[in-house]
């Protein structure tokens, strides 16, 4: 047996032996698992605050304070810490200029909500009342269902019920305070770290960079070299669109909410305006995550305001579905409609909020990368021209973006240039 074999056999033992020691012990590594994950969180966190700032950091760094490169060597030195003082002063900045103006007014708004609750307890009671004793006696049999179920909902109101789980809803969650404070004080740490880890990523970026590109350099066969680095540049290309892409696009959102929520006199604007923005990040079901409670809130309001406002909140998300999306994030993505939703729900049922938010742009790298594959596959074999053109006849599609393919990078026509040199 050669040496090769010999390894690729032994590497296979290895393999299945560890696979065997994972599943008979399961719950241990699981948990080991846990205790790392909860060891890396401030440096993932870091790692993400980081990658948000680092445009404006490069910004800073590559064009407004470009000059002062040109001006003596103590300036360009002085170049990067100052960009990097800059970009954190400024997104941090509006951060807590937001905070200092949301956060006071959404607590008003919460507790004049649960201080008028009972007037629109009574209000709804009431509507219900008026609308099932006018139209629905006449119009739906006693022993039907449906007339069951309004009796039901007329019988909680008018007992009630409703207004005693709102009182004592105090009794339902102390339970949960206590796990509440320690997630939000790990919150808090895990928040802390992670600007301090983000700001030495960002001061040591040039470097961090080079090191990762000498380990890949060292470890990578050379072969696979250059499909790795491209799906390296294709996973920061796809990840930074769109990132930036849906906190754009829910600012806007959530700022056209408030304005015409403002205009058409709806109560609550700005708490309403904040839940679309937030959920409106989570692609497909994020409008609807935000529009459920707030219509809710509504309906508790007023049932025809309810109305009113689910055509409102329709009107925009077609606006921002049609209009806004596209110019955003313009065809970044490159994946039709329904592989966003199947990502989205893979990725929500697996991972929760974070995972409908990242399986976008992880399944746009996985979909380019098997499709260049295929493609290529394709183009090799003998039934290419049977297949014919690709159709485009879909009711609900996104303008997709011509595939990215390792034949077009730089580094593919690098490598096999000095490939074709040696040979």
């Amino acid at each position: 047996m050669s040496s090769k074999k010999f390894k690729s056999f032994l590497l296979l033992i290895l393999f299945a032996a560890l696979l065997f020691f994972i599943m008979n012990n399961f719950k241990v590594v699981w948990d080991i698992l846990g205790f790392v994950l909860i060891v890396i969180t401030p440096f993932i966190v870091g790692f993400c605050i980081a990658y948000i700032i680092n445009k404006p950091y490069a910004f800073f760094a590559d064009h407004a304070y470009s000059g002062l490169a040109k001006k003596g060597k103590f300036l360009q030195i002085l170049r990067k810490p100052l960009a990097l003082i800059t970009a954190y002063v400024i997104v941090f900045g509006i951060i807590a200029f937001l905070i200092v103006i949301l956060i006071p007014q959404l607590i008003a708004s919460f507790e004049q909500l649960t201080k008028n609750f009972s007037g629109y307890a009574n209000t709804l009671q009431q509507s219900i009342i008026d609308f099932s004793t006018k139209y629905l006696n006449n119009a739906i049999p006693e022993d039907s269902d449906l007339f069951q179920i309004i009796n039901d909902i007329v019988k909680l109101v008018t007992g009630g019920e409703l207004k005693a789980f709102i009182q004592n809803a105090a009794t339902y969650i102390a339970p949960s305070l206590f796990d509440f404070t320690v997630n939000f004080t790990t919150n808090i740490y895990n928040i802390s770290m992670g600007l301090i880890v983000s700001f030495y990523l960002l001061a040591c970026k040039d470097k961090l960079i080079y090191q990762t590109k000498k380990i890949t350099y060292a470890y990578i066969p050379s072969k696979f070299l250059p499909k790795v680095l491209d799906i390296a540049q294709l996973s920061n290309k796809m990840f930074g669109r769109y990132i930036y892409g849906r906190i754009i696009d829910s600012l806007i959102i959530g700022m056209l909410c408030f304005v015409g929520m403002s205009i058409f006199r709806f109560d609550y604007a700005l708490l309403i305006s904040v839940i679309i923005g937030i959920t409106n990040v989570i692609p497909v079901f994020g409008p609807f995550l935000g529009a459920v409670p707030s219509v809710l809130i509504m309906l508790i309001i007023d049932p025809i305001e309810a109305i009113w406002f689910t055509v409102f909140i329709v009107v925009l998300q077609q606006i921002d579905g049609n209009i806004i999306g596209p110019r955003i994030m313009g065809s970044s993505i490159g994946i039709s409609g329904f592989w966003i939703m199947t990502s989205v729900i893979i990725g929500g049922g697996l991972f929760g909020v974070i995972g409908m938010f990242i399986a976008v742009p992880v399944f746009s790298i996985i979909y380019v990368l098997l499709g260049t594959d295929v493609n290529r596959r394709i183009s090799e074999g003998e039934y290419a021209d049977e297949l014919g053109q690709e159709p485009n006849t879909d009711i609900i599609h996104n303008k997709e973006k011509k595939p990215y393919f390792f034949k077009q990078s730089k580094i593919y026509k690098a490598f096999h240039a000095r490939k074709n040199q040696e040979k």
